[in-house]
This record gives structure tokens, C-alpha cells and sequence, in this order.
């Protein structure tokens, strides 16, 4: 196993840990969810907190979400198959809003390093867009739409998004949020002119 294998492995038995514990998280339940010697984790990562932060860019990563995402049934009318990819992709950010957030509860500085972000967090947010909009454009069939589908990829991810800032507290947490991307769909594909059956704005 090269030592970026041993990197990825030993971040992907710690992450669920680090989502339960934040920071809190002991070298022993590090060493023991990995199946290492305490040591060799310290062979892998300088400190602990390379680790943490290597657990924070892992969770951002897109690789599984674009899978799901490209794995919506294409037999779907548009509208469904993008509600069912905003879905996906709104799971995913909570996801990763909960790890930051329980990080930073436990005492963690997510601007730590000597550029202030985990190691190759800009990189990997800027990958997560590209490779987002690649997969959300594979649901569209030739002749859908009358716009670039990464235009309608963007703006997918910015209404999905939203949902995040304008939820009540009462509306987080294991909310289903289904409706309410419906919706956005609805608006993004049909607009929120009301019309008549001449298809012209009243």
C-alpha cells in the first residue's frame, strides 16, 4: 500500500468517528477504527490536526454524490430526475455542514494551516462544482432545454443551496426537503410567470 493509499485508507475508517466526536476524537479510537498501531498514524499524518483536515476534504469530495446522481433512472420525466439529483446533492451539504459544524463545536479552527483552509479545500471545492455540474448535465436529454445545461446546473445548486440558509431551525436536521426542491425545479424549468393557455404572460 503506497502511502497515499495509507492516507486515504486511514481517513475513510476515521471520518464516521470524526462526525460523531469532532475533534474529541483520541488517537486510540483513531489507531483502533483503522486497524493500526497508534504510531503508524502519525507515519501517515504529521499531527492530528493534518488528519482532521484531511477528514474535511475527504468529506467534500463529490465521487460518490456524482455516482448517485448520474444513477437517477433517465426513464423519469426532467423535472423528477432533477428533483431526485437535488435531493442528493442538498443530503451531501448537510452532511458536510454537520462535520464542520461538530468540528468547530469541539474546539477545532477549520482555518488552520499556513493558508488558513484545510490542505486542498479550494482545489476540491472547485472540483466538486465541475464534476456536480457534469453529472447533473447527464441527466438531460438532447433537445430538453433551451439553456446550456452547466447554466442550468448552477443555478440547480444555488436554489438547492438556498434551502440551507432560509430553513427554520425546526425545518433542519432530519427534515425531508423534497417538497420544497420540487418546487424550485418547478420554478427553474417553467419560470413563475403565471399564464395563460396562449403561453403568453398575464
Amino acid at each position: 500500500m503506497s502511502p497515499e493509499q495509507r492516507r486515504e485508507a486511514i481517513v475513510a475508517a476515521v471520518l464516521p468517528l470524526v462526525r460523531e466526536h469532532g475533534a474529541h476524537v483520541t488517537t486510540k479510537q483513531i489507531a483502533q477504527a483503522a486497524e493500526i498501531a497508534e504510531g503508524t498514524v502519525f507515519r501517515a499524518f504529521r499531527d492530528k490536526t493534518e488528519l482532521l483536515q484531511a477528514c474535511v476534504t475527504a468529506a467534500l469530495r463529490p465521487d460518490e454524490l456524482c455516482d448517485r446522481v448520474r444513477a437517477v433512472p433517465h426513464e423519469l420525466d426532467v423535472a423528477e430526475r432533477l428533483t431526485r439529483a437535488g435531493v442528493l446533492f442538498l443530503d451531501h451539504f448537510t452532511r458536510f455542514g454537520e462535520l464542520v459544524h461538530t468540528l468547530a463545536a469541539s474546539g477545532f479552527d477549520l482555518r488552520g494551516g499556513p493558508d488558513r483552509k484545510p490542505a486542498g479545500l479550494p482545489e476540491v471545492r472547485e472540483q466538486f462544482i465541475r464534476d456536480l455540474n457534469d453529472a447533473l448535465a447527464s441527466l438531460i436529454e438532447p433537445g430538453e432545454l433551451r439553456i446550456p445545461t452547466d447554466d442550468l446546473a448552477h443555478y440547480l445548486q444555488s436554489l438547492v443551496l438556498g434551502i440551507r440558509f432560509t430553513a427554520t431551525v425546526l425545518d433542519t436536521g432530519d427534515a425531508d426537503h423534497t417538497a420544497a426542491i420540487r418546487a424550485r425545479v418547478d420554478v427553474l424549468l417553467h419560470g413563475a410567470l403565471a399564464t395563460d393557455h396562449t403561453g403568453e404572460s398575464r
